[in-house]
């Protein structure tokens, strides 16, 4: 199985490597054999290749790097998506799956054009701990959102709808987008670690009818969940307050 970390270096403000690393010893702890690739600007993709691909946050000036770059694979990607690619793009790179990016100083920039939504960016932020509800799940998720005023606007599958924390546009609380086995949410942390409900689904799509060999087969899962349920009950309680 293979598994490519897209712009590794760039998009990673966050400690998303991580995202990478707990799903490669998930799929490890249930037989497979994963192995991981990194590749950022300037390198040669065959996303034909790869059964899950996975690209972090950036900064702004990263996020128009990677844009760039990735524009040579446009048709190739967005054909590989189509086909039941699965992905994943956390914090604002799942904004690169859009028609464009508008900056905070007013310029557009055309993206993949996968979706129909265009991102605004203001020199605002809005930030805040998250509470989710997934429509594909039955277990909340907990994140960090960190975006650039505004949002975006458009017409898309949102898969997530904030109970606590700011959603994917200013005034709403719906986030993220969906779209065959591509799922792109703002929520950080790194997700795939915050959240064990959300590695196993991804785990479960990319290896069906598998399940972790041993009971301590890994250590780091028994702590996972503690930490999992941990911070969503302090988190929940703040939508009581």
């Amino acid at each position: 199985m293979r598994l490519l970390h897209l712009y590794h270096d760039l998009m990673n403000l966050y400690g998303e490597w991580g995202n990478v690393e707990i799903l490669k010893r998930e799929l490890a702890a249930r037989g497979a054999e994963p192995c991981v690739d990194h590749i950022s600007v300037g390198g040669e993709a065959d996303f034909g290749m790869y059964d899950f691909v996975y690209i972090g946050s950036g900064t702004e000036r990263s996020q128009k790097a990677c844009m760039r770059d990735l524009s040579r694979y446009a048709s190739e990607f967005n054909g590989r998506i189509k086909a039941g690619l699965h992905v994943l793009a956390t914090g604002n790179a799942h904004e690169l799956f859009g028609k464009a990016i508008t900056d905070a100083g007013g310029e557009r920039y055309e993206t993949l054009g996968l979706l129909d939504f265009e991102t605004i960016q203001e020199d605002s932020r809005v930030t805040g701990d998250s509470i989710c509800r997934a429509s594909f799940l039955n277990d909340r998720l907990i994140g960090f959102i960190n975006r650039s005023g505004h949002g975006q606007d458009g017409d898309v599958d949102r898969p997530f709808v904030c109970e606590l924390g700011p959603g994917a546009k200013d005034g709403s609380k719906q986030e993220g987008v969906m779209y065959a086995n591509l799922l792109g949410t703002y929520l950080t942390g790194p997700i795939l670690i915050r959240n064990p409900p959300l590695l196993k689904y991804i785990a479960d799509a990319l290896y069906p009818g598998s399940v972790r060999k041993g009971q301590n087969a890994d250590k780091l899962f028994e702590y996972q969940e503690v930490a999992y349920k941990m911070a969503l009950k302090e988190l929940s309680a703040r939508i009581k307050m």
